[in-house]
């Protein structure tokens, strides 16, 4: 079963859908919220969730939009959340405007999970690359260094393993009044699994959803010997979702009208329970 984690534009809780076939999703909760934030500004945003490999769900988001720290949870069932607290995984840099869209992956080279998010350091207009850290029980941090910088503006990274190497979606910040831009949009890159803190990136694509689109999640279906892959995308300006269908991870199908999700979605990720 697919499971999407979310919130509301009108509530910053967690929230979540579930679906059999990754197309039709319905409310959990009765639509009710799952979980709120009790720590530092008690915004939950872009909330993600990882299945460790003890069976323990661990929930990361963002904290706000000026936190230099990201908030964490804990779940064995989804339902019941407990050790609510913040990872401070930018306050070291006291020049960071921000932390956004935490994500997390099981880095096989570094033998640990890997917390990536979106991060401006510096004085003047939001600039962002992608930084990390990796732990292995979630207590213990690394210290955050950059990820991936690809000389331009980047945020809402999200990394699926392909097997003998990992695929980073991730938006294209440049906004549509710079020379050469008509962005906003997402694209995707490889890089390998040797564990580097910074890996060397290739093979960037070209944009692959319509422009002021972000926060991609991306899951694989499969049907008939072949598999489906499938990219949810938050329209943030004009308030819907998009999904993009794909059989190579090269070429993508605009499958929107296919999807049914709940009203009201913003910045979810998907996961298989």
């Amino acid at each position: 079963m697919f499971v999407f984690s979310y919130f509301k534009e009108d509530d910053e809780k967690l929230y979540l859908a579930c679906s059999e076939d990754g197309y039709q999703w319905q409310e959990w909760n009765g639509g009710k919220a799952i979980f709120g934030s009790s720590v530092g500004t008690t915004q939950m945003r872009d909330p993600f969730i990882i299945r460790g490999g003890d069976g323990i769900y661990h929930l990361v988001w963002t904290d706000g939009w000026r936190s230099r720290s990201i908030g964490y949870a804990r779940s064995t069932d989804l339902l019941n959340w407990k050790g609510a607290k913040l990872i401070p995984v930018m306050e070291h840099l006291p020049q960071t405007q921000n932390t956004w869209a935490p994500e997390v992956f099981y880095d096989e080279g570094a033998e640990a999970y890997r917390v990536i998010w979106s991060s401006t350091v510096g004085e003047g207009p939001r600039n962002h690359r992608i930084w990390s850290v990796t732990t292995t029980d979630f207590e213990k941090f690394s210290e955050a260094s950059l990820f991936f910088d690809p000389g331009y503006n980047v945020i809402d990274a999200c990394v699926a393993d392909l097997g003998e190497s990992y695929l980073m979606l991730f938006k294209d910040e440049r906004g549509v009044n710079e020379p050469g831009t008509d962005f906003k949009a997402i694209r995707s890159c490889l890089f390998a699994k040797d564990g580097s803190d910074r890996p060397e990136f290739h093979d960037t694509s070209g944009l692959l959803t319509a422009p002021l689109t972000e926060g991609p999640t991306l899951y694989a279906i499969e049907r008939d010997g072949a598999t489906e892959w499938m990219m949810l995308v938050d329209g943030f300006q004009d308030h819907y979702y998009g999904a993009y269908r794909s059989y190579d991870l090269k070429t993508w199908q605009n499958v929107s009208e296919e999807v049914s999700l709940p009203k009201g979605v913003r910045h979810g990720a998907v996961f298989t329970r």
